[in-house]
């Protein structure tokens, strides 16, 4: 069983990266090993799990994208039990440039992952606020697509373009990629939350997550504190949201691989 995971969404501000930090550290605590990497030049998710970011920046998932043959381990750093980190850094501003004119540039993370295929069950990929090289890269990496939508409508409009990017992956590259969507920051008490989940889970049927992250305020508290949601709120709201959303994805994950498994 090996899932890659991407968590995407080219808007930003929509819980992508606290997404991604916490389905990573519940993933950690539930047993599987898991691999967190940092695509966003802000290295937000870096931050979050209480580790700076390097000042080399051949030591950061810079080096998968930039480096031909990257040593992949080197650039690991442990964060927790089952948990570790290829870290962002302010150097992925220039990834667009630096490969403008390199052949085969879309599938440069996937290759360099490929090497971690069996050290890890989990990789989760916290794409930047853009539909640039790296997040292209993420897509054509993944097995695996979570797009986090905020329930409101300017985010739900957003999605047109992103999804126009995903399908042509799928037609061009990734054709097995499962695109699922997750409904993030939501206030159940506001009628047009409400209005906005029913429309997600119509429009995404059956790839729609049943999970659902509210709004709360602890889990920006823990973002601050540098600090997974498990370590600062275990047991809270935002805590248990993450915890059902690692749930669902281990049983979708895990299921599907058993049948495959199954059938050979």
């Amino acid at each position: 069983m090996f899932a890659t995971i991407g968590i995407a969404n080219q808007k930003g501000g929509v819980g992508k990266t606290t997404t991604a930090v916490n389905l990573s550290a519940c993933l950690a605590r539930m047993g599987r090993r898991v691999l967190l990497v940092d695509l966003d030049a802000q290295a937000n998710a870096t931050n979050h799990v209480g580790v700076d970011p390097p000042q080399d920046e051949m030591l950061s998932s810079y080096a998968l994208l930039v480096d031909k043959s990257p040593n992949v381990r080197a650039i690991l750093t442990a964060v927790s039990p089952n948990l570790q980190l290829v870290p962002g850094h302010i150097a992925l501003a220039e990834v667009d440039i630096k490969l403008f004119s390199t052949i085969n540039r879309e599938t440069r993370l996937q290759r360099a992952l490929a090497r971690l295929r069996e050290d890890f069950d989990y990789i989760v990929l916290d794409c930047p606020p853009s539909l640039g090289i790296a997040t292209i890269n993420a897509f054509c990496a993944a097995t695996h697509l979570i797009i986090c939508i905020q329930t409101n409508w300017f985010a739900y409009e957003a999605l047109k373009r992103l999804m126009s990017i995903v399908e042509d992956v799928m037609e061009e590259t990734n054709p097995n990629l499962v695109v699922y969507a997750l409904a993030t920051l939501h206030r159940p008490n506001v009628n047009i939350h409400r209005d906005v989940l029913v429309k997600i889970q119509e429009t995404f049927e059956h790839f729609a997550l049943s999970s659902v992250i509210r709004h709360t305020a602890t889990l920006a508290e823990a973002s601050a504190a540098r600090q997974t949601i498990v370590e600062y709120a275990h047991g809270s709201r935002g805590h248990m949201d993450y915890q059902n959303l690692a749930e669902e994805i281990i049983n979708r994950v895990e299921r599907k691989a058993l049948k495959i498994a199954q059938a050979l």
